[in-house]
């Protein structure tokens, strides 16, 4: 077991060594290099709890503000969890389902992408399971210290996503309907355990209630209409490798067919496989409850990625299904090891193919302090990316954003300095910042083509017309 774990840690910590970003990781990445209070104030402005941004803060204060770094704050968790596979799933279900289980966690879909990015999805991944782990500790053990700890995972959870505590929540309800139906003297300590997560999660709820409010004139998700939710059904299934898809599918369909037949065919009613099920549909819960939550509120909120929260009960599941025989539980490693082969082959590429090094280079060789930059049709992905490449390498003055290309151009020009420009690839620049660019007697100028992490743009500079 101890091999296994830190195999499979290593496996995480093999993908952090590089500089890519994307959109998302570059304004967290930008965020937190600040001081701590410019840290607390950004974060209230976010949608987000700002647990994890303080994390981060403090980790690449102590150890150095780069992307490895960054990385590995989003890789503990991911550790810590498979840590919880081999002590507490190990206790409970035994050796071969906590295997399969860590197994599962680290080689299976979303794992090590969301594993390393430099996100809180991670954090809350791990406080999500830990909850969803404790709330069977306690069907199993009703003592005071599996509730201290259902209650402080759930809290964390809500600390750090919104949709972990959802996840989080599905516990919640499950033992309520256990000490409903099957043992109601525990209604009251389920009653002492949801004023306690109320009391402590209370300043973040009032957190979350602000930003809720001001959603809609920050940013909306696509609506999740019929198409968009039968593709989030089988988005923990989506390897990129369409043969290890399908066979990543056909491991889960298999593993409900076996619960199936051992449940209503042979009538075994064993906690633990009950408890599986539950596990199984927390996934299909959160992405009900986000649905309907995208219908009410006036913006949308949910999206594929908020559903990683509930994966690693979603593969418990299996996990705890496979191990019924040795031949059901043997098939079952071999499949995750090959479907683990695919993914990290992916993820790999993901974070190595193409490197962001020479763009970092480049960028410390022409930007001058007091430069600005802009971004045609206000893309976001390069107003975060390009000025948090110019902040990474201590070398770079850092390029000040402006978000309207007159502005950014007269910004410079009192200053004395240059304005750069990008055009992300596929995008045309829009006839009315041509027409910005000529009323000011300016042009662009191309300097280079950037091709780094899952971006490819024209990076301009902005220059006189010439006569």
């Amino acid at each position: 077991m101890s091999i296994a774990f830190v195999a499979l840690s290593v496996i995480f910590l093999s993908l952090v060594w590089n500089n890519n970003v994307w959109m998302d990781e570059a304004f967290t990445a930008s965020l937190v290099h600040d001081s701590f209070i410019g840290v607390i104030k950004a974060s209230m402005a976010d949608t987000l709890p700002p647990l994890y941004n303080i994390i981060l803060w403090a980790t690449t204060s102590v150890f150095g503000y780069t992307v490895p770094v960054m990385k590995i704050t989003s890789v503990l968790p991911m550790i810590l969890t498979l840590l919880l596979g081999a002590t507490v799933v190990r206790r409970r279900f035994g050796v071969r389902t906590a295997l399969l289980f860590m197994i599962y966690i680290t080689l299976m879909p979303l794992f090590m992408y969301y594993g390393v990015e430099i996100r809180m999805y991670s954090l809350g991944y791990f406080a999500a399971t830990g909850a969803g782990l404790y709330a069977y500790e306690i069907v199993c053990e009703n003592t005071r210290s599996n509730w201290i700890k259902f209650t402080l995972f759930s809290v964390l959870a809500g600390y750090s996503h919104h949709f972990a505590f959802v996840t989080a929540a599905f516990a919640y309800l499950y033992l309520l309907i256990y000490f409903i139906f099957i043992k109601k003297s525990g209604i009251k300590d389920w009653l002492k355990c949801l004023l306690a997560t109320f009391i402590l999660y209370l300043p973040c709820l009032i957190v979350t209630i602000n930003q809720i409010q001001r959603v809609s004139t920050y940013f909306s998700m696509p609506y999740v209409d019929v198409a968009l939710f039968i593709q989030y059904l089988s988005y923990p299934f989506v390897v990129g490798i369409r043969p290890a898809s399908i066979l990543c599918v056909m491991m889960m369909w298999t593993a409900l067919v076996i619960f199936s037949q051992d449940v209503f065919w042979d009538g075994d009613r064993n906690p633990d496989k009950i408890y599986a099920i539950c596990c199984f549909t927390v996934y299909y819960g959160v992405l009900v409850f986000g649905t309907v939550m995208g219908k009410i509120l006036p913006a949308n909120i949910f999206v594929d990625r908020y559903l990683f929260f509930s994966a690693g009960l979603l593969w418990l599941f299996a996990a705890i299904i496979f191990d019924r025989s040795d031949k059901t539980y043997y098939i079952a490693v071999i499949a995750a090891l090959i479907v683990g082969v695919c993914t990290y082959i992916v993820e790999f590429k993901v974070e190595y193919s193409n490197s962001a090094n020479e763009e970092i280079a480049y960028l410390r060789t022409v930007i001058e302090e007091g430069d600005t930059y802009y971004s045609i049709s206000e893309d976001e992905d390069m107003q975060n990316c390009i000025p948090f490449y110019t902040i990474l390498d201590d070398e770079t003055p850092d390029l000040e954003y402006i978000d309207n290309i007159e502005d950014a151009i007269k910004t410079a020009k009192k200053r004395g300095t240059d304005t750069w420009v990008t055009v992300i690839d596929g995008h045309e620049i829009p006839q009315e910042d041509l027409a910005v660019l000529i009323k000011n007697n300016k042009s662009l100028e191309k300097e280079a083509d950037f091709d780094f992490d899952r971006y490819k743009c024209t990076f301009y500079k902005v220059v006189d017309l010439k006569s």
